[in-house]
């Protein structure tokens, strides 16, 4: 199974947690941490990674805390995964350190390989401020989805035997 480790998650929403509050300038890793449920501790681990790989600024004092260090467009979800859990890859032998003993035989290694550079390829071209927006998105979505359409109980049903509802929705007429 193809899986981003919890930590990877974490680092991703404390930056676009930073994306999406540009207007302070800087949060603590508890602030952050209790925000999304996170336990302290290994935000703080996850923070600190983030800002020795360069995303994020540490601020010291009272006001303390952490701030981007270069903007969200141009940190990408590849570079967040790789700082945290190393270099991505799908299977030990398309890894920069793993070779498996079916190595020379094996007849899956090249498409798993180009796989891989897909997968990677993605990541790379998706930036936390996309994310961000799409996050965005999704919540002004959910406000549509309090009632997006209607469903007329009782009406006669025209479309045939096989049809138990009609659901009309706010545009033009459509059955289902």
């Amino acid at each position: 199974m193809l899986k981003i480790s919890k930590k990877a998650d974490y680092g991703m929403i404390a930056l676009m947690h930073l994306a999406q509050h540009p207007d302070r300038t800087s949060w603590n890793a508890r602030e952050i941490a209790e925000s999304y449920g996170i336990p302290l501790e290994l935000m703080a681990k996850i923070l600190q990674k983030l800002v020795q790989k360069g995303f994020l600024v540490s601020h010291h004092g009272t006001n303390g805390g952490y701030s981007l260090a270069r903007s969200a467009e141009s940190i990408a979800a590849a570079e967040v995964i790789e700082a945290i859990e190393g270099p991505l890859s799908l299977t030990n032998c398309v890894s920069d350190d793993g070779l498996c003993m079916q190595f020379e035989r094996c007849n899956i290694k090249s498409p798993l390989q180009r796989l891989n550079d897909s997968v990677v390829q993605l990541l790379s071209r998706i930036s936390i401020a996309q994310m961000n927006q799409q996050q965005q998105m999704d919540l002004k979505s959910e406000h549509l989805k309090e009632a997006p359409f209607s469903i007329l109980k009782d009406s006669p049903n025209k479309l045939g035997p096989e049809v138990d509802c009609q659901v009309t929705v706010p545009g033009p007429r459509r059955n289902v």
